[in-house]
């Protein structure tokens, strides 16, 4: 039941996808991450069904690209967006760490959020319209379960901003932590392989692009907020999600 629960509430926090109440017990937060993922292995599958309905009824790219644009926004509810917007607003406000984790907290969304969220989704919009069916397309679909893997993996291995008081800290405590980092290490080791083998030299690509940017978090996290938030991880998998998107549009 532990395992049930885990999946449950993997799905339930992070997808608007239906599933029934989970049991929010101590247990139930012990595999929370290991099925984090398989809520992009849905997205990505629901994205290749959608690219691959819209060309067979012959939607116009420009619209086939907009409803894709939106699609993760409709699955994840805008969790991982939210988390985006908040930490443009706290990298653009130039303070202490404190400071910007203040920001992270608060409630208002300022300018340079809309301003980051707007550049985000035309960005989308316009690789999306750039997306050829074939190694691109699944390269980009398996990026939504790959940028989870990560941000898994991060919310177990890196040092957090907060010692208390977040989600974020809460599963890295009460994760069966070896165990987990075990499965989602195999797991990110499993998606490399299928990457290579589907996408060609266009998954090696990706992985790249995943890679750089899985970099590039933990160093901006550790100097600019001295470790990793929800709204931190969120903005990963959002970051990491459109430089594979970038990345196959770019090379057609």
């Amino acid at each position: 039941m532990r395992q049930v629960n885990s999946f449950l509430v993997a799905f339930s926090m992070y997808s608007r996808i239906p599933v029934p109440q989970p049991d929010w017990e101590r247990s139930s937060m012990d595999y929370v991450m290991c099925y984090f993922p398989f809520v992009g292995t849905v997205l990505g599958a629901l994205a290749w069904l959608c690219f691959q309905g819209g060309r067979l009824l012959g939607l116009s790219p420009l619209l086939l690209g907009a409803v894709l644009t939106a699609l993760p926004l409709w699955i994840s509810g805008g969790i991982h967006m939210d988390g985006y917007m908040d930490t443009r607003d706290a990298l653009a406000s130039c303070g202490d760490k404190e400071k910007k984790l203040a920001i992270l907290k608060d409630s208002h969304t300022g300018a340079f959020a809309v301003m980051g969220c707007g550049l985000y989704l035309l960005l989308s919009f316009g690789a999306w319209c750039a997306v050829k069916p074939g190694q691109g397309l699944l390269c980009v679909c398996l990026g939504y379960t790959v940028s989870r893997t990560l941000s898994g993996l991060s919310v177990l291995c890196f040092p957090k901003a907060k010692k208390s008081g977040s989600y974020v800290t809460m599963f890295a405590k009460r994760a069966s932590k070896g165990r987990a980092v075990l499965f989602l290490a195999l797991l990110l080791v499993l998606e490399g392989v299928l990457l290579l083998w589907l996408g060609g030299w266009r998954g090696g690509l990706s992985a790249a692009a995943a890679a750089a940017v899985f970099g590039w978090y933990y160093y901006m996290s550790r100097k600019q907020f001295g470790g990793i938030t929800g709204d931190l991880a969120g903005y990963f998998v959002q970051l990491c999600e459109l430089a594979v998107l970038l990345a196959m549009a770019v090379t057609g």
